[in-house]
């Protein structure tokens, strides 16, 4: 019997040029067959269940990395590359993320560049392995009933996030930092079902255009398969999440074609009222126990990673980098905070600005802690308090780091509207964006002055980043739009270290390719590889008094 044993090249390269121990997340491992599994419709079912399992496992790349906790430390990891996104306080060396924050040691042997090739390509073998099971079902069994569909449906729909996240992180974009022409056009390489170990050797890196192809395929194949499928879990995608995918795909690829961004708004519409949605309210958003750890708290969330305290730790874990409630993680050490001139620009009328402890402390802040006004008054200026311990519990980590990874907000679709819209008319970009701000800024009072389309985008994208902080999702805005950063100025609430200006998008948006996947691939020459964007930007020196 055929074993599903298809691979891809993935980058088992040691994390930090150190031995590591790699842990197989492929569900199967090797060991099941396709015949076992099409007799069982139990085992197919806990293989898709698997898919999205696999990107939350804690240490399944180096356990003594304590950022390593899969999908959730990478949207983690594209907000430390942001401006508004530091630290404050002396312990930098408790910042898990800080050399993503720097652009330190971003070159291709190195863990930083490495953890999203080896994930990445681990979560597409999973979709693979069931895309290709279900498929020879359908020919084996002159058809598919309807939970066979939706398995089908969810792996090409998981598939697609993968395809959106590495095109936009591997395509090279210019920059006025480092330049290599022969790369642009290019982006990640495009294994799909049909991959064999001997192909996968000969498997370059695609054309942008190519692996935007396939993720329209893959999402008009899921389109058509969760047609009437109702999820039980937040973590399996419907059809909303299709549309959301849709939109979010769209809104990138019409840099390359103008005529997606109507597509974009069409689908970003679709998918809120598929699903019926509704924005967060003011108290869902500063809520000191359900805020921004479950989904059920509220109508706005729309896609979602589970977890539960049998396989969650106390520092592999996402809450530990991001609550600052948490008493057990590193965020009592390291201190997550904004930018000072970033909240500075954010209207005192907007709720949102109370996710950060306000220098004056004139806000009734909210906390888990019984005694909030004495807990606020301890922490530091500029801290963020967005993420709450789940179930408000600050003392265990087995309850307080159980909580959802959000990975789709419905407001997200209505920024996707506004600045589609705003691409063929700018008035109309500008009524859908004050939309949008009137649920933020509640008395109506906010006010797009832009006069033309790239000072309204980036307007757009400063209260989208604003709206998403934390949440793993404006980088790729920044990197598109050409949005540069400034954190090195005199006032700044920074580390030294992280003090780097950028004029346009930072070079590091751009990640270069895993050493063993250019060593083993034999169409990734280094010649073909992104430029080590690693010491391009100097540090800001602050002038001497």
């Amino acid at each position: 019997m055929k074993k599903i044993a298809k691979y891809i090249l993935v980058a088992l390269a040691p994390a930090l040029l150190l031995s590591s121990c790699m842990q197989e997340v492929t569900p199967l491992n090797g060991s099941a067959t396709e015949s076992q599994v099409m007799n069982s419709p139990l085992a197919l079912q806990a293989l898709t269940a698997a898919i999205p399992t696999a990107m939350y496992l804690p240490g399944s790349y180096n356990s003594s990395l304590h950022c390593d906790f899969g999908y959730p430390a990478i949207r983690m990891i594209t907000d430390a590359m942001l401006e508004e996104k530091i630290i404050v306080g002396d312990n930098t060396g408790y910042d898990w993320f800080g050399a993503w924050a720097t652009g330190r040691s971003q070159g291709d042997g190195y863990a930083y560049a490495q953890y999203f090739w080896y994930f990445y390509y681990k979560w597409i073998k999973n979709t693979n392995d069931l895309i290709r099971m279900i498929n020879d079902m359908e020919v084996a069994n002159g058809g598919l009933d309807a939970d066979q569909k939706s398995y089908l449906g969810i792996a090409y729909t998981y598939r697609a996030l993968y395809y959106l996240d590495l095109v936009r992180l591997y395509e090279f974009k210019p920059n006025n930092y480092t330049s290599k022409p022969e790369v642009e056009g290019l982006s990640c390489v495009l294994a799909l079902e049909t991959e064999t170990m001997e192909g996968a050797r000969e498997n370059g890196r695609a054309k942008v255009e190519d692996v935007y192809a396939q993720i329209f395929a893959d999402l008009a194949k899921a389109e058509e398969l969760l047609a009437g499928y109702k999820r039980t879990s937040i973590a399996m995608p419907d059809l909303s999440v299709v549309y959301g995918l849709y939109a979010k795909a769209y809104l990138e690829f019409g840099e390359k074609d103008n005529t997606a961004f109507a597509k974009a708004a069409d689908y970003a519409r679709k998918a809120v009222a598929q699903g019926k949605y509704s924005a967060l309210t003011q108290k869902q958003w500063e809520d000191p126990i359900n805020g921004f750890n479950t989904h059920s708290s509220n109508s706005s969330w729309m896609w979602a990673l589970t977890t539960s305290s049998e396989n969650i730790g106390n520092l592999h874990n996402f809450y530990a980098h991001a609550s600052q409630e948490g008493s057990w993680g590193y965020t009592p050490l390291s201190m997550p905070a904004v930018l000072s001139s970033f909240f500075d620009r954010i209207s005192d009328a907007d709720f949102r600005k109370h996710s950060w402890i306000d220098p004056d402390r004139e806000y009734a802040y909210q906390s888990c802690y019984p005694n909030a006004e004495e807990y606020i008054a301890s922490l530091r200026d500029h801290v963020s308090i967005k993420f709450r311990p789940y179930q408000g519990d600050t003392e265990d980590y087995a309850v307080g780091n159980v909580g959802e990874i959000n990975m789709m907000r419905m407001e997200e679709m209505l920024f996707i509207e506004a600045e589609a819209e705003g691409r063929a008319n700018l008035e109309n970009g500008k009524a859908l964006l004050k939309a949008i701000m009137d649920k933020r800024i509640l008395d109506g009072s906010y006010v797009c002055a832009a006069t033309d389309f790239a000072t309204f985008q980036e307007e757009l994208i400063f209260q989208k980043r604003v709206e998403f902080w934390g949440e793993g999702v404006v980088m790729f805005d920044c990197k598109r739009a050409n949005i540069g950063m400034t954190r090195g100025y005199v006032g700044t609430n920074a580390p030294a270290t992280y003090c780097l200006n950028t004029e346009g998008r930072s070079p590091f948006w751009n990640i270069v390719i895993t050493q063993q996947e250019t060593n083993n691939n034999l169409q990734i020459p280094t010649t073909i590889n992104n430029p080590d964007p690693t010491g391009s930007v100097d540090l800001w020196i602050a002038p001497a008094e």
